[in-house]
């Protein structure tokens, strides 16, 4: 049970050293019990100085990566906290090693000396479920998902348990007994829906930096004045490259996140990812970009490259120094890919106050973005309309003047002809107006700064690639993006279904308002509440109800089993003193003593060495071989395992004292039965009395 339970503990480590070393580490401690053993030396001093002697070993092993105290006791206290905020699995490094490596040692030495001296059936299940729950800890209960791994541990401990009552008792084992208990484990693990696991990375600060770095957005322009000059290679699948994605507005430009941290260290992004992903894995070849953002794909999950800090919101990658040229790392993300069919009746979340925050929107741009929407239905109808609106009528231009405030959206959608930036812009405007357009309208959006480039295993990315463009979030989907340069596909949805919609909106024709920028405000747009707050409500419910119901299948497992060992009671008291014997054998099986099929009951009440035991197998006896009253016949039971002993114990000497049917003699057997099993039920141990009224074994007796 250890083994396997450090086994499961690897899987918080990446590869396959991490299994190996805590397998090992729990065999290194089991084989330091013949030491514990060792007369010569208490056995408490030996287990100390073998602790004593494994944290040495830790403590050389993570000395040098000490970051802030090469003190022993500093050093083996900051491994737990690196570890919690190392990536996520953690890299099967020596130093993040330790901490798994001492646990699975310090378990498996306990629970070997527990076994050993104190012949403790319990020590190896907390043993097992301790490194059990550090694992579902370390992964935030990613490592069994399903429960397969729990359910195989509670199989081992039903199993041997009941081994151990064969080793002890040489009586039947029902190796089909653990079935039930199994059984229920294996229905709540795989039936009962998933909640939010607890995450002990919250508990730890982890190691964020405060960077500042400037938004790459007005760089657009320049960039593209760079022509074909080389800005980086990308090799492996075609996907847009990011280098940063802006959900902060200001009114007067969009600025990049502040607070970076290792991938894997920090929380989880604020917005969830969808239920449709895709993973890819490029390499990127650093030219003549500069600056200190990383290219990547989607939101980076695993990066080669030291130093590299993410933001978890935005999945965007900065560097703590300039980028060099021949700079090459490989980097592997995740993107939201939804269906066509996904999109069309998809809702936006309530709880997005971020990415719909316009401090101080002009009443022009708010009556702009709702006359856009008027026929609009869902979420993903009212971006589609206000990709075409952007697009149309509005030529790119490299040289138009940069800015993303709302005076120069202003300007790039209601600006005169002739007016510099007057229906032209670069791909800043175009993004930025659908992003300010679309959050006046409810819908959470963000501005991404990267490069679409030509097609090929291996593409070299030009000044001339780099772009901007929208995304909106969608409430189980993840971020969609959208193009409204030139309103294709881009990613999120194909141009026929975009097409689809624009003709059931009959007509999208907003021209640009004519009310003065001086007038009030209007009222807050009063949108349709999502369902995503029913939705919650309705799942909240369900998941209660699905915890009642399978809540009560063990309740109901045990009061089935109760009721039948009750009908088995009463039906052996109704049958006098041979029943009364039959549940002291009843009793000997729960306690791991069944005897022989051969031994007597006299003998056995004998080895009991109780007198009421002996008092009542006289009786059985007497009532299951004595002569037949012949007016009263004699009550008879089941085969209840009396046999006939020397004659001393029966005949016409005892004919007159008592009768089977004898409804005195009757209660006084079953007032010795229930005495001969209050002391066997006070010898077993503790688990076995936990499960005596409800041990389906007796109901199988004959």
């Amino acid at each position: 049970m250890v083994v396997v339970a450090a086994l499961h503990l690897g899987s918080g480590w990446q590869g396959v050293v991490a299994p190996l070393v805590f397998a090992g580490a729990a065999g290194l401690g089991f084989a330091c019990l013949p030491l514990l053993r060792w007369r010569r030396m208490p056995a408490g001093l030996v287990a100390f100085s073998l602790v004593v002697l494994a944290l040495v070993g830790g403590y050389w092993v993570a000395r040098d990566s000490a970051i802030d105290s090469a003190d022993p006791p500093a050093v083996l206290l900051d491994l737990v906290p690196r570890l919690l905020t190392a990536a996520r699995p953690a890299p099967a490094t020596p130093e993040l090693l330790v901490p798994g490596a001492l646990l699975v040692f310090g378990v498996s030495l306990v629970v070997g000396l527990a076994v050993v001296r104190g012949r403790s059936l319990v020590a190896p299940v907390v043993g097992a479920a301790v490194l059990y729950t550090c694992t579902a800890l370390l992964t935030a209960g990613r490592a069994d998902r399903h429960g397969l791994v729990a359910v195989g541990l509670i199989a081992l401990v039903a199993v041997g348990w009941l081994l151990v009552d064969r080793l002890e008792a040489g009586g039947r084992v029902l190796l089909g007994l653990p079935a039930v208990p199994v059984a229920v484990v294996a229905a709540l693990a795989v039936v009962l829906p998933a909640g939010d696991a607890f995450e002990p990375r919250e508990l730890v600060e982890p190691p964020v930096s405060d960077l500042g770095v400037a938004s790459p957005l007005p760089q657009l322009a320049s960039w593209a004045n760079l022509g074909d000059i080389e800005l980086f290679r990308v090799r492996g699948p075609e996907r847009a490259v990011r280098l940063v994605a802006l959900s902060d507005y200001s009114g007067a430009a969009w600025r990049a996140a502040s607070l970076y941290g290792p991938i894997g260290a920090v929380a989880e992004p604020d917005l969830p990812p969808g239920a449709r992903v895709d993973e890819a894995e490029v390499e990127i070849i650093v030219g003549e970009l500069g600056g200190r953002w990383l290219p990547t794909v989607g939101r980076p999950t695993a990066v080669t490259l030291d130093g590299a800090m993410v933001d978890p919101d935005s999945g965007s990658l900065v560097l703590r120094t300039e980028l060099t040229p021949g700079l090459s790392y490989r980097v592997r993300g995740v993107l939201d890919v939804p269906d066509d069919a996904d999109l069309l009746d998809a809702t936006v979340p309530t709880t997005a106050d971020r990415y719909l925050e316009l401090p101080g929107l002009p009443y022009s741009l708010a009556e702009y973005a709702r006359q856009i929407v008027q026929n609009a239905r869902t979420p993903y109808e009212r971006a589609v309309a206000i990709e075409q609106v952007v697009k149309q009528g509005r030529t790119p231009d490299a040289q138009a003047p940069v800015g993303s405030s709302y005076a120069r959206l202003e300007r790039f959608l209601f600006g005169n002809p002739g007016e510099p930036g007057a229906n032209a812009g670069t791909a800043e405007q175009f993004a930025s107006a659908f992003a300010v357009l679309g959050r006046a309208v409810g819908l959470p959006t963000r501005v991404v700064v990267g490069f679409q480039p030509a097609a090929g295993e291996e593409r070299v990315v030009r000044g001339s690639d780099a772009t901007a463009w929208p995304e909106v979030y969608f409430a189980g989907w993840g971020w969609v993006p959208f193009d409204p340069v030139a309103g294709v596909s881009s990613g999120g949805s194909s141009a026929a279904q975009k097409r689809e919609v624009l003709d059931r909106l009959a007509s999208v024709t907003a021209t640009p308002t004519s009310t003065p920028l001086s007038a009030p405000p209007p009222p807050p747009l009063v949108t349709p509440s999502s369902p995503v707050a029913a939705q919650a409500t309705s799942a909240g419910s369900q998941r209660w109800i699905g915890y009642a119901v399978l809540g009560a299948v063990p309740v109901l497992v045990l009061a089935v089993l109760g009721l039948a060992r009750l009908v088995r009671r009463r039906r052996l008291r109704a049958a006098g003193a041979t029943g009364a014997w039959a549940y002291v054998l009843d009793g000997l099986l729960l306690a791991g003593r069944t005897p022989p099929a051969n031994r007597t009951a006299p003998d056995v009440a004998a080895e009991l060495g109780s007198a009421p035991a002996v008092e009542l197998a006289r009786l059985a006896e007497y009532a299951a071989f004595a002569p037949r009253h012949p007016q009263r016949p004699m009550a008879t039971a089941p085969n209840v395992g009396v046999r006939p002993s020397s004659p001393t114990h029966g005949g016409a000497d005892h004919a007159g004292q008592h009768t089977a049917s004898g409804s005195g003699e009757g209660e006084s057997a079953w007032r010795l039965a229930r005495q001969v099993r209050v002391g066997l039920r006070h010898g077993v141990r503790w688990y076995r009395r936990m499960f005596w009224a409800v041990d389906p074994r007796p109901l199988w007796r004959r």
